[in-house]
């Protein structure tokens, strides 16, 4: 009997060391190291000391406010018990890579002064006035405000060490900056200014035999308008400052100069200083971080850092400065969000504003990553090879995400087994020329991608990149360079400058089905220049513009597809691609061996919508295509009256007779969320009146939830 004992008490043991019981700890602003002891009457002060007592499963419930540490996060949770860092309920937590600077007094003019110690690396400096970013003292001046125009001036001649320009400002640039953007367009370059003359600046000598200088220097003609050799401004001396908005480090004495947007004094706590290159870094395995706010630097997930997720943050100004002075590549690693961890999960948050890349997942260090439902805006203000979201992983899923304004592509996916699916991507090619809101390279590798159900739309190359009687090469969908294996289907290229789909060199195993292109200057086209392309298929695309592209009997099989300045969509100038009744896409469709797709009729419909099917939609609030209409009649669980019409004032719906609680959601069909109004007690076999008098006329999707999870869906035209 006391063996049997001694046993169930070492059972006993062993279960309870495995259990982890996870603590609460709580941080604040007043929070306290030395007194505190992480509860929430008596919160720590610091990341620090709370990540210092914590364990795997255990919850870091940080108060609001505003924190100028770091969070660096060096221990692991486990698989099923995360390391979790949040906001309180209801609370903003704010978590800034900045430091407050004052002390300003006058120093000549307009402009200001204080003293500072800006340590961090020089390309990495970013100066904020009442949050808003400042311009590194520099000429031409930024006159409008608007970091998309790069305020340049043409550049007339020179070589690998120097430029030629007229009319330069005759200080001595030497010790500055030049940042140059060749008639190319496809990617810009930065180098230190070694001597000048008020037509000539030298600079640190570039290779002009090798990429990316090769296309991207001044011996490089094109006829563009006021920009045949390419285009500089110089920037970093403080001579220059002479503007709004524009500001001047002397490290030499440690002296900050700004001129204000209105020539005023800085008020006390409104300039802040970037202090440090990151805002959070992630060291450590299963760390989640939930509804925190970053600004003014980056956050990293560290190589080996595996099985982490950042979700509902923000990442505000993540990654700003100039590049890197000795670049060879049109290209830096540098992001807002950095990710070098497999099995890493970003859902839900907003990346707002970087001068490079929004998302960057390096795949020499990352697979098996999932981005989702983010919002990422205002991306590569420099114009170099950047991204709002940048993968080279394998195993990437690209998922929901709304993507707008970009210098160069709006997205770029370039490892295997990928799906990029139900993405917003717009407004790219702010700066850059030669490339797509989908872009891509390729290699001697089948990728076995799939991209499909998205909407990439409204890019136009800049004018200065091209001459007015060609396009601006801004594509939809740009497989670039040898790319090979993807699956393209079911999406909607419109309102671009250039080519619906470009494909170059060496691409095989290519294959296009059910897209739609409107409003391209061309359907597709491919600059072959020599190589070999064989084995890919377009079938069952729509364009409104012509054509497909193929210069051989094995490069392209093309069938079954339409191209007409006809509309057959119900209203594809308001973006609404639904086969119209009756229609020349309509069941003109070939069925296609080892590809599904639901059809509704006799055979499928050509383009990205099947007549009858779902009218999906793309972006943070995309409703997925599962190949059944949204349009629900009078016998299924929910039926839509409009009354009065044509006008229609209300809304009004039938519920379920299940239904209870829940919420019922307005979209437009761009997926922007309208209107949420939720929905209490018992309203079995009730009407629901929503008004619509706020509506424009058009369609509309409403969706119904139930508290348990039911879903009902369907659509609407006001009138």
């Amino acid at each position: 009997m006391l063996k049997i004992t001694q046993i169930y008490f070492y059972l006993f043991f062993l279960l309870a060391s495995s259990i982890s019981f996870a603590t609460d700890i709580y941080v604040a602003t007043n929070g306290n190291d030395t007194s505190g002891n992480g509860t929430m009457a008596n919160p720590y002060k610091t990341f620090t000391k709370a990540i210092s007592i914590m364990s795997a499963g255990d919850v870091c419930i940080i108060r609001g406010g505003i924190y100028e540490e770091a969070l660096n996060v060096t221990k692991n949770g486990t698989s099923g018990n995360y390391l979790t860092f949040k906001a309180a309920d209801g609370e903003d937590v704010e978590i800034r890579a900045t430091n407050i600077v004052n002390g300003w007094q006058a120093h000549s003019g307009n402009i200001y002064k204080a003293t500072v110690n800006m340590a961090i690396e020089s390309r990495f400096r970013a100066v904020y006035h009442n949050n808003e970013y400042m311009d590194l003292a520099r000429w031409p001046n930024n006159k409008d405000n608007n970091r998309w125009t790069i305020d340049c001036t043409p550049v007339t001649g020179g070589d690998g060490s120097h430029f030629t320009a007229n009319n330069l400002p005759n200080i001595d640039w030497t010790g500055g900056m030049v940042y140059y953007l060749g008639a190319h367009s496809g990617a810009s370059w930065t180098r230190t200014i070694t001597a000048s003359t008020t037509s000539r600046i030298d600079y640190t000598e570039v290779d002009i035999t090798k990429w990316p200088f090769t296309p991207h220097n001044p011996t490089v003609w094109r006829n563009n308008p006021n920009n045949n050799r390419g285009q500089l401004y110089l920037f970093n001396k403080l001579e220059a400052l002479d503007y709004a908005n524009e500001w001047f480090y002397d490290q030499t004495t440690n002296t900050l100069y700004l001129q204000t947007a209105d020539g005023t004094m800085p008020t006390t706590g409104s300039v802040e200083y970037a202090a440090s290159k990151f805002a959070a870094e992630i060291k450590g395995d299963y760390i989640k971080l939930e509804g925190l706010n970053f600004f003014g630097g980056s956050v990293k997930i560290h190589n080996n850092a595996d099985n982490n997720q950042i979700l509902n943050c923000t990442i505000i100004h993540g990654s700003e400065g100039h590049d890197n002075l000795t670049n060879t590549s049109a290209q830096v690693g540098e992001a807002a969000l950095e990710v070098l961890g497999d099995n890493t999960i970003i859902k839900g948050c907003t990346i707002d504003h970087s001068s490079v890349s929004g998302i960057v997942i390096s795949g020499w260090a990352a697979s098996n990553c999932t981005v989702e439902g983010n919002y990422i805006s205002n991306i590569d203000y420099i114009g170099i090879h950047a991204s709002p979201l940048r993968s080279s992983g394998n195993d990437m899923k690209i998922l929901k995400n709304t993507i707008t304004n970009a210098g160069r592509d709006g997205m770029y996916v370039a490892g295997s087994n990928c799906e990029i699916a139900y993405n917003d991507v717009s407004a790219s090619q702010k700066i850059n020329s030669d490339s797509g809101v989908f872009y891509t390279v390729g290699n001697a590798s089948l990728k076995n991608n799939e991209i499909h159900h998205n909407w990439f739309h409204d890019a136009t190359a800049p004018s200065y990149s091209h001459n007015p009687n060609d396009p601006g090469k801004a594509a939809g969908i740009y497989l670039d360079n040898n790319s090979k294996g993807y699956t393209v289907h079911h999406n909607v290229i419109w309102n671009v400058s250039w080519s619906g789909y470009q494909v170059n060199w060496n691409n095989t195993n290519l294959d296009f089905y059910h897209n739609t292109i409107w409003n391209a200057e061309r359907a597709m086209d491919a600059w072959v220049n020599g190589y070999t392309q064989e084995n890919n298929k377009i079938y069952n695309n729509f364009s409104n513009v012509g054509d497909w592209f193929s210069e051989t009997a094995t490069d392209f099989d093309i069938q079954d597809n339409l191209i007409s300045n006809t509309s057959p969509f119900e209203d594809a100038n308001n973006q609404n691609f639904m086969p119209a009744s009756g229609s020349a896409v309509v069941d003109m469709g070939r069925f296609i061996s080892n590809f599904t797709s639901s059809y509704k009729g006799s055979a499928p419909d050509i383009g990205a919508y099947e007549s009858l099917g779902t009218q999906w939609t793309a972006g943070v609030n995309a409703i997925e295509d599962t190949g059944e209409s949204l349009s629900i009649d009078e016998e299924s669980s929910i039926k839509l009256v409009l009354y009065p019409n044509p006008v229609g004032n209300n809304l009004n719906i039938a519920l379920p007779h299940s239904f209870n609680t829940g919420s019922v959601e307005v979209y437009s069909l761009l997926g922007t969320l309208i209107n949420k109004t939720s929905i209490n007690g018992n309203l079995n076999n009730s009407i629901l009146v929503l008004p619509v008098t706020n509506l424009i006329t058009g369609t509309y999707l409403i969706r119904v939830m139930s508290s348990d999870g039911a879903s009902y869906s369907s659509k609407f035209i006001k009138n």
